[in-house]
């Protein structure tokens, strides 16, 4: 007796569903939106950051199975010389990747930590429609979330456990997390003392690090304007 299998492919609807909600560059400005691989200013400094990310995105079916991390940072307690933490463009090149996913038509969703933080708390209002369940499902479920500027909030209890809690389940459900932050890993406990180290090991056991330390692009940009 011969048994048929059926492949069932992946829904186009679906994705359409899924893009209609989680498009990476959606909160971007007129600026963001400019913010390309092809458009980036790319030199010795930081042709090796370019290098990861675009490796990563051309790999990213392989990394969603795999739910690979991307952490972007720069830490001043690590700088030597004339060198700086800030300013070295870990938000210019999450951008980028944000731009490169909604082209390939990738869902995503990119946030600041406080924008997280806000939708949480705007579901404790009589008048949410939408339950604290429903928000912390968009944030577990995304394919792909973005989180600018990490470990920056005025941190309680509560979100310290809200972080944990949707960082730890995205783990779990390998599901691809990109952030940046001023932190290396073995310093996020002195913002988090309660779950910072529960955290930091799920980003070294899951995350492709780049590190972003050099010259201060910003006081670079400020220079040329006035000359």
């Amino acid at each position: 007796m011969k048994v048929q299998v059926a492949q069932v492919e992946p829904c186009s609807c679906l994705l359409d569903r899924q893009l209609a909600k989680y498009t990476a560059n959606s909160s971007f400005n007129h600026e963001q939106k400019q913010h390309t691989f092809k458009n980036a200013v790319i030199d010795t400094k930081n042709a090796e950051h370019f290098a990861i990310a675009t490796d990563f995105l051309d790999n990213i079916e392989s990394h969603k199975k795999d739910g690979t991390w991307l952490y972007i940072f720069g830490d001043e307690t690590r700088i030597k010389g004339n060198q700086s933490a800030y300013g070295t463009g870990k938000t210019f090149l999450m951008d980028c990747i944000a731009n490169a996913l909604a082209d390939r038509r990738i869902p995503g969703l990119y946030v600041t930590e406080e924008t997280l933080f806000g939708d949480i708390k705007s579901t404790y209002s009589r008048n949410s429609e939408e339950s604290e369940n429903e928000v912390l499902s968009r944030y577990y479920n995304v394919p792909v979330l973005m989180i600018d500027d990490l470990f920056t909030a005025s941190y309680t209890e509560w979100s310290e456990g809200k972080l944990y809690s949707i960082l730890n389940e995205r783990m779990q459900n390998s599901m691809i997390t990109i952030v940046t932050s001023n932190y290396s890993t073995d310093r996020i406990h002195e913002r988090l003392p309660l779950n910072g180290r529960k955290i930091a090991s799920r980003i070294v056991g899951q995350a492709q690090r780049i590190e972003m330390i050099g010259p201060d692009r910003r006081e670079k940009k400020a220079r040329d304007r006035l000359q």
